[in-house]
């Protein structure tokens, strides 16, 4: 009977014992904002499958739940996917419990034993592609923004280069270079060169040398704006359009525009009519 004790004591044992915060079978590089830079939040449809949960919506009162809990509305985000991002005070509220590594940058999230995620402080980085006119924002290895830009045109063209975010970084930035004009959601990245938001955003080239995200949808500019550290580099590369030997040369035809083309094929019908006007008079003669 003593050894059935001992086995007794030890199974309680791995019951009451906390799983230690350095191992975890799937880790998840976290999102993090500024205004509550401590706090960690996570796609819940990443998080649910390992812990072992269901999320539930309710189509009529929009009410989201996880494990069973009501999860709170205002504590939740989203990506400009539309992806539901949820932080980890509402996981705790759910029924996980959460233990922090000794230096402060994982967390692992646990229901149970044996279901465990490590969710991590990771840094963040921004792409800018002159060429394709694009914005990537990262969190680590997560893309957590892709969306279309539009950069300096020709004559004010956007520099490129590695910046930092910073120090400006307002709601609303006013330029003092044109005409006092309105910049929302605005980062700065170099001098007078700021990332902001704009109500129209073409596929091309069209600024003073910003860098433009979409007011419209689901607001890039001030998703951007809400994600963003000062200090977080910022990476611009690429040129608009194309130069050098990977560039294709215009045709002499593609240089000429519509209404040129247009014209120089009128003024040949034209000449064309007036010649046949003239061989049949002279036929009649």
């Amino acid at each position: 009977m003593r050894w059935f004790a001992k086995l007794g004591l030890a199974c309680l044992g791995l019951v009451i014992i906390p799983p230690a915060p350095g191992v975890a079978a799937t880790e998840i590089d976290g999102i993090s904002f500024p205004d509550n830079a401590q706090m960690l939040f996570i796609p819940v449809d990443e998080i649910a499958p390992p812990l072992g949960w269901e999320v539930q919506v309710n189509q009529e009162s929009k009410q989201i739940t996880l494990n069973g809990k009501p999860l709170d509305a205002s504590q939740l985000r989203k990506l400009t996917s539309g992806t539901l991002l949820v932080p980890l005070n509402e996981l705790q509220g759910a029924g996980a419990t959460v233990t922090w590594s000794d230096d402060g940058m994982t967390a692992v999230v646990a229901s149970g034993f044996f279901k465990r995620v490590a969710i991590r402080f990771v840094p963040k980085r921004v792409e800018v592609d002159l060429v394709g006119q694009r914005l990537r924002a990262y969190q680590g290895a997560r893309l957590v923004l892709d969306s279309h830009i539009s950069s300096g045109r020709e004559g004010r063209k956007t520099p490129p280069g590695d910046f930092k975010a910073g120090p400006v970084k307002t709601p609303m930035h006013r330029s003092r270079l044109y005409h006092n004009a309105p910049m929302p959601w605005s980062v700065q990245v170099h001098e007078n060169i700021f990332i902001h938001g704009f109500q129209k955003v073409p596929r091309d080239p069209a600024s003073h040398g910003c860098i433009r995200l979409p007011l419209t949808g689901a607001n890039p500019a001030k998703w951007f704006y809400d994600w963003i550290d000062i200090g977080t580099p910022i990476c611009i590369r690429g040129h608009w359009p194309l130069t050098g030997a990977g560039a294709e040369k215009p045709s002499r035809f593609s240089r000429l525009s519509i209404e040129k083309v247009l014209i120089a094929i009128a003024a040949i019908i034209v000449c064309v009519l007036a010649a046949l006007f003239v061989l049949q008079r002279l036929r009649r003669v």
